[in-house]
């Protein structure tokens, strides 16, 4: 069973008071709408549930919206925050997994801290090596090497870039076509979901990392999953991310350039411009021995 659909079930459950109430009036139709209500909830961010939801729900479960909001209403067993509902029961039941997926995702902090730490030292090492030698033999030699010598070693020994194991799933999903291909018809973007992909990746990033749920992408398939959620086109995510996505962009003084949304990197015709460089002035300019020639 995939941990994204796991919910834990106390087999004595069924004999709360508020439990054994709601059976007593709604019957096990009523307890099966419960736990249906629970599993709806347990896919939700924050396990938290959109009343605008249950016009849909009602139809799936083959009852009426008045009967849902009945369950959730009238026994105890779900809160209703303005337009949200959610379990307490749930949520206190879900603590001990999140906890586990957050000491996993520091484990995993640490453990790529622990690599780059040794590899910064090695690398250290190394070029400490090579500079005695370099010194050695200017010194021999009476030639003037070892600042060029010294300036390889420096841009050798750059720390690598830290990307957290989350992200890493993630990016992951780029190389999943029939994944993309499958949410291009959810999403009803088709074809301009391919081209505004990156812009899609860099809004999901910022939604998890906004409502500090890091710790719940474990893995391809909760990257997957979450991603899926975010993208469903009823829900509040999928309608600001369209927004977001219809927004004329403002380039300003790069307006003759693109920009890579996920790293920012400039770029023209597809050929890389250096960071350090003034914006191209139009739109026949040609990058040349670090100025723009047109």
């Amino acid at each position: 069973m995939k941990r994204d659909q796991y919910i834990p079930h106390e087999v004595s459950m069924r004999n709360t008071s508020e439990v054994m109430n709601l059976i007593e009036n709604e019957g096990m139709a009523g307890y099966g709408i419960y736990w249906a209500l629970m599993e709806y909830l347990r896919t939700q961010d924050d396990y938290t549930g959109d009343v605008r939801i249950l016009k849909t729900l009602a139809r799936q479960l083959k009852t009426s919206v008045e009967r849902l909001e009945r369950i959730l209403n009238d026994y105890g067993l779900f809160e209703w925050v303005d337009d949200t509902f959610l379990s307490r029961k749930l949520n206190s039941a879900m603590k001990p997994l999140e906890n586990k997926r957050k000491a996993m995702e520091a484990r995993s902090c640490n453990d790529h801290a622990t690599t780059v730490q040794r590899n910064a030292r090695n690398s250290l090492n190394v070029n400490n090596d090579v500079s005695l030698s370099k010194v050695k033999e200017s010194k021999e030699e009476n030639t003037p090497s070892i600042s060029s010598s010294a300036a390889e070693a420096a841009a050798e020994s750059k720390p690598v870039k830290y990307v957290p194991a989350w992200e890493q799933y993630v990016d992951s999903l780029q190389q999943d076509e029939q994944w993309k291909e499958l949410m291009a018809m959810r999403t009803g973007l088709k074809k301009d979901f391919y081209t505004l992909y990156p812009r899609i990746v860099e809004n999901f990033k910022r939604h998890v990392r906004m409502l500090g749920n890091e710790g719940r992408i474990l893995s391809p398939s909760d990257a997957k999953h979450y991603f899926c959620f975010f993208l469903d086109p009823g829900s509040v995510t999928f309608k600001k991310l369209w927004e977001e996505l219809h927004k004329p962009i403002d380039k300003g003084k790069y307006k003759f350039e693109d920009r890579d949304p996920t790293t920012g990197e400039r770029s023209y015709c597809g050929i890389p411009i250096p960071s350090d460089a003034p914006p191209r002035p139009n739109n026949q300019a040609v990058w040349n021995n670090g100025k723009w020639v047109y």
